[in-house]
């Protein structure tokens, strides 16, 4: 049996690549990492119409009882809203950290879009739209779903917390971050980034390293 797991869980319409660098980071760095694919992501908006937020849930559930049979100890981290599934799976295992990247409690950032269309930036903008198309309003609902089922149950959050946010997430107003740390309770702490925009690890390079560097301390420490 190993003896400690770091479990990352990617966000709502994203794949596994969005953590990629995050994994490659921790490993590189002697950790034992897994990435976990979410039922439905990862292929077509068919795929993802198919399924519901507790088939989310369920699915990284599957991979965590695998790997709490093989490790100690887990430490969840939850990219967007990987972070509102690794709630659900910290209520069923003895879970010994946790961190949330950029993960919403209060989704789209009006002032941050509003920017972007007005400076007619043009791979902002195609990024909203192929969002939206890629998904649609059934998986939407479920997010919904997730995100009121998931508030429900942070305050039974009895480990340390690391909750990280950017400032200029355009999915994610910042202010998720405070009312995280106001649930999640004492044993947490919160670090925001000047900039940087919602996938993290992939677009915001000038800010990928420092983020991964946090995640690390803070699971080493």
């Amino acid at each position: 049996m190993g003896t400690e797991i770091n479990v990352i869980i990617h966000g709502f319409g994203g794949r596994v690549d969005d953590v990629q660098y995050l994994a490659n980071h921790l490993h590189s760095r002697g950790l034992d990492v897994h990435t976990v694919p979410l039922a439905g992501h990862g292929g077509s908006r068919k795929d993802l119409l198919a399924t519901s937020h507790t088939d989310w849930i369920q699915s990284a559930m599957a991979e965590v009882d695998r790997l709490a049979e093989q490790y100690d100890k887990i430490n969840l981290i939850g990219f967007s809203m990987g972070g509102l599934i690794g709630l659900h799976l910290a209520a069923a295992h003895n879970v010994n950290k946790m961190v949330f990247v950029n993960t919403p409690i209060y989704f789209w950032n009006p002032k941050i879009i509003a920017a972007d269309v007005l400076r007619l930036d043009k791979e902002k903008i195609a990024y909203y739209a192929a969002s939206t198309r890629s998904t649609g309003p059934k998986p939407g609902i479920n997010f919904l779903q997730m995100l009121v089922a998931s508030k429900k149950i942070l305050s039974s959050v009895d480990f340390p917390c690391l909750v990280l946010q950017c400032t200029h997430d355009e999915a994610v107003r910042p202010k998720s971050a405070a009312y995280l740390k106001e649930k999640l309770g004492e044993q947490t702490r919160v670090k925001h980034y000047n900039g940087g925009c919602h996938q993290v690890f992939v677009k915001a390079t000038e800010l990928r390293d420092e983020v991964c560097g946090d995640v690390y301390e803070f699971i080493t420490e």
